[in-house]
C-alpha cells in the first residue's frame, strides 16, 4: 500500500470508495480507541481516577423527599409483616402467614397476632426482620 493511500485513510476529509472507505472506517476507529485508551491511562497514571461503589438502594434519598419511611411490608415463605410508625410508636402487623409466629427484634421477642398491631422497641425501620414459626424455624422477612 503506498504511503499516500495509508495515511489518507486517517484523514477525515479525503474522499473513499469501496474497500478503502471500510479500511478507512476501521482506521479511524482504532485511533479514537488507541486514543482513548492512552487518555485513560494518563488520567489514572496522574490520579484522576475513582473507586466506585453501588449505594444501597433502600439508602437512596431525593432532595425534594427526605421524609423518613414511615411504613413498609417484610415478606418471605408465605408470611407478610407490615411495619408501621404511628403516632410515634412502632408496630408490627402480620399480613399474611399462619398464626402463632414471632419476631426477634433487637434481643426482644414480639408475639404477632394476625391482623393486630403489635408493639415494636425499634427507633428506626429495619433492614430485614426475622420471623420465628410455631416450629422454631427462622425466617428472614425481606422488603
Amino acid at each position: 500500500m503506498p504511503a499516500e493511500l495509508y495515511n489518507s485513510l486517517f484523514d477525515n476529509n479525503a474522499p473513499h470508495e469501496g474497500n478503502e472507505a471500510l479500511v478507512a472506517a476501521f482506521a479511524q476507529l482504532g485511533r479514537l480507541s488507541r486514543a482513548a485508551n492512552e487518555l485513560a491511562n494518563d488520567e489514572m497514571m496522574e490520579g484522576h481516577w475513582v473507586f466506585e461503589e453501588e449505594e444501597n438502594q433502600q439508602a437512596a434519598r431525593y432532595a425534594a423527599d427526605d421524609r423518613r419511611e414511615t411504613s413498609a411490608t417484610f415478606s418471605a415463605d408465605g408470611y407478610a409483616v407490615l411495619v408501621a410508625l404511628n403516632n410515634g410508636v412502632w408496630s408490627a402487623t402480620q399480613q399474611s402467614g399462619k398464626a402463632g409466629a414471632s419476631l426477634k427484634v433487637g434481643g426482644e421477642w414480639v408475639v404477632l397476632t394476625p391482623g393486630s398491631p403489635s408493639e415494636l422497641n425499634i427507633a428506626v425501620m429495619p433492614d430485614a426482620l426475622t420471623l420465628v414459626d410455631l416450629s422454631g424455624q427462622e425466617i428472614q422477612l425481606q422488603r
